[in-house]
């Protein structure tokens, strides 16, 4: 419904003035432009996630990298079996210790599988005293070392960490006792696809959690991430080259899990996300001034439009000079 003259309702004309809402004045709702908005939006957040972003890394599998890595492999399993692995520092959280997690446990659950030799192996290692499990593991990884690559590339200071020479492995001599078997048969399994298998069978809620901790004892998944500019220890919360807290996008939360009391832990992290959100979205429409920024952008423009009422051309080219 519209006013039969401009004068009879001088209001309704936008003037840039305080008063933009008289009550009587009829709204032009654009829903027409709605999926236009939306897809200038979905463009620029991919732009700026294609140009700004993090890599979007497929997920590693164990099967996959003990294919490709099979050196690394037999090196995370041997440091599984000394005590040197990165998964050492999670025995408590997993209920249980790397070597009988990743290695002695599965060689027993497919020990008719790999052959009785495998199974006189464990049993010549688990008969042992554990200083002397510790001696041949040790003698074993001390090995490995002289068959590894010393090369290693860099992002600030870290460096990818090299794998041994598959290729060279056989040639290792010492006292390692039935260690080498051992880890070579682990690595059957990982390549097969039966560790995977093993862990999903004993834990089918933390089968992933499980799988990526023993990714992270073998050294392509931090390689890949030193790679890819990322140097963090988890895939979640992660750095981007150059930057000492993280992406740009993940800025909050990342200030939050480095710097704040309680923040690397799960509880602490989202109890301390969710207070932000609680004052972004509370305190904020509550600010003067800010509160009324999309107001004095007009951004309601984007949704509705008073439309000028009857008028002549004399009256509308007068608002339009008005306001230009």
């Amino acid at each position: 419904m519209r006013s039969d003259s401009a004068a009879e309702h001088p209001e309704a004309i936008e003037t840039g003035g305080a008063d933009r809402r008289p009550p009587e004045r009829p709204v032009r709702h654009c829903f027409w432009k709605y999926p236009l908005i939306g897809a200038g939006l979905l463009v620029a957040i991919v732009a700026v996630a294609a140009f700004a972003g993090s890599p979007n890394w497929p997920r590693d599998e164990i099967a996959a990298v003990a294919a490709k890595d099979p050196g690394g492999a037999i090196l995370a399993f041997t440091q599984e079996l000394d005590g040197t692995s990165s998964s050492w520092s999670n025995t408590g959280e997993v209920g249980a210790t790397p070597d009988q997690l990743f290695v002695l446990g599965p060689l027993h659950a497919f020990q008719p599988l790999l052959g009785d030799s495998v199974g006189r192996a464990l049993t010549t290692y688990e008969g042992a005293a554990p200083a002397q499990r510790q001696a041949w593991a040790s003698a074993y990884d001390k090995a490995l070392a002289t068959i590894t690559p010393q090369e290693s590339g860099s992002m600030g200071e870290m460096g990818t960490t090299p794998s041994p020479d598959y290729g060279k492995i056989a040639t290792l001599s010492g006292d390692f006792g039935p260690v080498p078997a051992l880890t070579q048969a682990s690595d059957r399994l990982a390549q097969g696809g039966y560790l995977q298998m093993y862990l999903t069978a004993l834990h089918p809620g933390h089968s992933l959690h499980l799988a990526t901790i023993w990714l992270y004892d073998e050294p392509q998944m931090l390689n890949t991430a030193i790679d890819q500019g990322l140097t963090d220890d988890q895939w979640g919360m992660v750095k981007e080259r150059g930057f000492p807290v993280g992406p740009w996008y993940l800025i909050i939360p990342a200030i939050i899990h480095v710097l704040l009391p309680g923040g690397a832990t799960g509880l602490g992290f989202t109890l301390w996300n969710l207070a932000f959100a609680l004052v972004f979205l509370v305190a904020v429409p509550l600010l003067p001034g800010l509160r009324s920024l999309p107001q004095r952008l007009r951004l309601y423009r984007l949704i509705y439009r008073y439309p000028l009422p009857n008028a002549d051309d004399d009256t509308i080219a007068s608002h339009r000079k008005a306001r230009a």
